[in-house]
């Protein structure tokens, strides 16, 4: 009899499942809480999932749509974290449930158009730890370690986790200076690059520019658009950081991207409004859990199962997001109204 085992481990939407065809897998119940977070020093709210798994003979789906079977009673979860520095206690964060809608998320065969909410745990409000220059707030302290410690009141399980931060890093290529941020990319073969400084504590970089561009139907009514150039995924030789990583891309590569993901339209009027570079830096157990759970290119599909959690299933790490915001140079501009000469005529020297 084929049996499945399906685990609810919310972040990421993954379902795993296990078969077995000549015995049963249904052993007497047992409470596996699953957990999953990333924490992040730039963001203002950090967000928990904390679920259980199940197990069953019929259809794991109509299990899924019965609340209770994934989402424990939020009355008798006690959850926070704490903050620890060089070894000793500072604070704690006390994390609160919360039903939101799950398009807010994403959306999943989970939950039936009925019931189309998702219990998460938030941490309840608490002041910014310090603003950095050129004006980036950080939430919690960098310098910290941070614990996850979940208490089931009705069976008295105690689920622990812990992570570092990862910390604020520089990026010395292309150029930022906050009083006049501008970059300048040209239409030709030659090599651009993006440096950076490795990260205390991150793993794999991923690096972006997201395009900025105003669109004009009529005089005075314009629209913002934006569309995300992925310049790849980085992983650096450890996490202690403090090294050169570098990245270089074609100019010419940057303006055929412009082209495949701008619609052609001569009906507007169109100008290249912002040029924006986004790093997301994830921790080394983040890391660990995306190259577990990578394609495989063995014929041996079983992969092993990670976690970090004490008493449970799931992960729980950090990432940090930087970003660099530019004004587009005059000659980056001209160049971007003489490439779409030739396709639509849509960009216009038009002062945003």
């Amino acid at each position: 009899m084929t049996k499945r085992f399906f685990l609810a481990i919310s972040l990421f939407s993954i379902l795993l499942s296990a078969c077995e065809t000549n015995f049963d897998v249904n052993a007497d119940w047992k409470d596996t809480p699953v957990v999953y977070s990333i924490i992040s020093q730039s963001e203002r709210s950090q967000v928990f999932r904390i679920n259980r798994a199940y197990l069953g003979s019929g259809d794991a789906l109509m299990f899924a749509q019965i609340a209770d079977s994934i989402n424990y009673d939020t009355t008798l979860i006690r959850a926070h974290i704490e903050d620890w520095r060089n070894g000793y206690y500072f604070k704690s964060i006390k994390l609160v449930p919360e039903w939101i809608h799950r398009d807010s998320i994403y959306s999943s065969v989970f939950y039936n158009p009925d019931f189309p909410y998702v219990l998460i745990y938030k941490t309840e409000p608490y002041p910014f730890f310090k603003v950095n220059s050129p004006g980036d707030t950080l939430w919690l302290n960098p310098d910290a370690e941070y614990k996850l410690i979940i208490n089931n009141l009705k069976n008295g399980k105690e689920i622990t986790s812990s992570t570092p931060l990862v910390k604020d890093f520089t990026i010395s290529k292309p150029l930022y200076n906050p009083y006049n941020p501008q970059i300048t990319i040209r239409n030709n073969e030659y090599s651009n690059s993006i440096k950076w400084r490795a990260a205390e504590n991150g793993k794999r970089y991923e690096c972006m520019f997201r395009f900025y561009y105003k669109e004009w139907d009529t005089p005075g009514d314009s629209t913002l658009h934006v569309i995300n150039w992925s310049l790849g995924s980085y992983k650096s030789k450890d996490a202690i950081g403090g090294y050169e990583m570098e990245t270089v891309y074609s100019g010419r590569d940057f303006y055929t991207f412009l082209k495949n993901n701008i619609p052609a339209n001569s009906n507007v009027k169109r100008g290249a409004h912002r040029l924006e570079l986004v790093f997301t830096v994830v921790a080394d157990e983040f890391n660990t859990y995306i190259e577990v759970n990578e394609p495989s290119s063995s014929i041996i599909q079983e992969r092993p199962e990670y976690t970090n959690i004490n008493n449970g299933l799931g992960l729980f790490s950090s990432r940090l997001t930087k970003k660099r915001m530019y004004r587009i140079g005059s000659d980056m501009e001209a160049d971007i109204i003489s490439y779409f000469g030739s396709i639509d005529n849509s960009f216009k020297k038009i002062s945003p």
